[in-house]
């Protein structure tokens, strides 16, 4: 079974406070032409989208020099919803998750913001974030990647981005504003995220699927 973890973009689509909001505009039609083309105006971290070392670091890499393996992987799907808005995700708390963790490529952190989406609390309220120590922990977990159905995984209001820099420095990719409430409570999630591949890519929207497989491991477990 396949199941979209995406957001459909279009001209209403939230974005991060500051970034141009999506534009489409007809440049063939059928009428005129026998064919229809759009011109997209989207910014590289507009919708469903990842995010590259170089979206934070002076010297990182871009998606496009990244191997395709980077953007899939087995996925640990957490449940963070029960922590209070504007709170953080603590190293404590995700150590407690280790048997879910041990065997993942993704740690999908499922805060309940993606029931918000399109409406003024998706960006009017704080989410969860984590905090540095829990970023750092994930990065030991030798994860390649990390992902949220917030649109950050760090708090709208910061100015430094602790957990994108220890993140990202630590040689993994962001996912936000996922769709990962079909997921709970699956221990058996194979993760797909593909990018755009432009040069230079700080980040890009993806296609997130995820993808149900019998693994052969031992199941994934709290103990």
């Amino acid at each position: 079974m396949i199941i979209d973890l995406t957001h459909t973009i279009s001209p209403e689509t939230f974005v991060y406070p500051g970034t141009p909001r999506p534009a489409f505009s007809s440049t063939r039609t059928l009428t005129h032409d026998g064919a229809r083309e759009t011109l997209l105006q989207i910014g590289s971290h507009t919708g469903t989208h990842m995010d590259a070392p170089r979206h934070i670091l002076p010297d990182g890499c871009g998606l496009d020099q990244l191997p395709p393996s980077q953007f899939c992987g087995r996925a640990a799907v957490i449940d963070v919803s029960h922590f209070a808005p504007g709170s953080c995700i603590t190293a404590e708390f995700l150590r407690s998750q280790n048997g879910y963790l041990r065997c993942a490529e993704y740690a999908l952190l499922y805060t309940g913001w993606e029931k918000k989406w399109g409406t003024e609390a998706f960006l009017s309220e704080e989410f969860p974030v984590l905090d540095e120590e829990a970023a750092r922990y994930l990065v030991s977990c030798g994860l390649k990647g990390v992902g949220t159905d917030a649109i950050s995984v760090d708090s709208l209001s910061s100015e430094v981005y602790p957990a994108h820099h220890v993140l990202l420095g630590g040689g993994l990719v962001i996912v936000e504003n996922l769709c990962l409430k079909k997921l709970l409570g699956r221990t058996d999630v194979m993760f797909f995220a593909l990018p755009i591949k432009y040069a230079g890519a700080d980040g890009a929207p993806v296609r997130a699927i995820a993808e149900f497989r019998d693994f052969p491991e031992k199941e994934m477990s709290e103990e």
